[in-house]
């Protein structure tokens, strides 16, 4: 008899904890602050049956205008977000780590954001403010080894590329940039391990702090004579793949360069990729 209530006593804690569980994946909550005069998306949970999430264009009667830092950020089953009318500020945290996320979309009447293929830009699209990270998956050969993944071709329009644009997009595979572009913002492309290869543009400024940091994939890079500055740890990994920099300066006198920018060879705690200037 004894042996009979302890199976039982564990059968119904496991009959808890289950549903306890499927409660937690089937319960969404969402917090917003309320303003003088208007509303603002402070944190999304999402349950695990929701896969897309539509900004409301009001709370308590007023104007959802702010999505703000993290507000929808770890929101790991999401692959769609739209956003409304109202919205005029998106911080460069708001999707932080969104790893399903395929797109992002805007109301064709918001005059502040656009989106074009899921990604996310300012209403003019001179900045480049969010690529979503789970946008295409990889490609493998049958080794393992990848072959492909996200792609893209950035508008002829951009001139600057935002913090965090690209942060986390391990998905993301090839990138060409535009003549126009004019700066790289900081960990715009961080922790991007399967960036395989880029081509910086002629009319690109500044790469700032962690632009390219952990992109471990990296096997060429020429940064050309346009480039003024150069952001502490803009390219710094410990497990590069690249041969060698080319700066097409005459010398570290004529560019700013931060701290340990460059980074360490694969297989190597110490050694530094060498750089050469190689003049204009």
């Amino acid at each position: 008899m004894r042996k009979i209530k302890k199976y039982l006593c564990l059968l119904l804690i496991a009959v808890l904890a289950f549903s306890f569980s499927s409660c937690s994946l089937s319960r969404t909550s969402i917090e917003y602050k309320v303003f003088d005069d208007h509303s603002a998306l402070y944190r999304y949970k999402g349950a695990s049956t929701l896969t897309s999430f539509t900004v409301p264009d009001t709370y308590e009667d007023k104007p959802v205008t702010e999505i703000m830092s993290f507000g929808i950020a770890n929101a790991e089953y999401l692959e769609e977000i739209n956003i409304g009318n109202n919205v005029t500020t998106v911080d460069i945290w708001s999707f932080t780590n969104c790893q399903s996320l395929k797109s992002i979309n805007v109301s064709e009447s918001n005059k502040y954001f656009t989106s074009v293929d899921g990604v996310l830009y300012n209403k003019d699209m001179t900045v480049l403010l969010v690529y979503p990270n789970g946008k295409t998956p990889l490609s493998t050969d049958k080794d393992g080894t990848v072959t492909g993944g996200g792609e893209i071709v950035l508008p002829d329009t951009v001139k600057e590329i935002e913090d965090n644009a690209f942060y986390l997009c391990s998905n993301l595979y090839s990138v060409k940039f535009n003549e126009g572009l004019e700066k790289i913002g900081e960990k715009a492309f961080l922790k991007c391990t399967n960036l395989s290869a880029v081509i910086l543009p002629n009319t690109l400024k500044e790469i700032s702090t962690d632009a390219f940091s952990y992109c471990n994939a990296l096997t060429a890079l020429e940064i050309p004579s346009s480039v003024e500055k150069i952001g502490d740890y803009a390219f710094f990994t410990t497990a590069s793949k690249l041969e060698k920099i080319v700066i097409h300066k005459s010398s570290e006198e004529d560019i700013e360069l931060g701290k340990e920018w460059i980074p360490n060879k694969a297989n190597s705690v110490r050694d530094k990729v060498p750089v050469e200037f190689a003049g204009v």
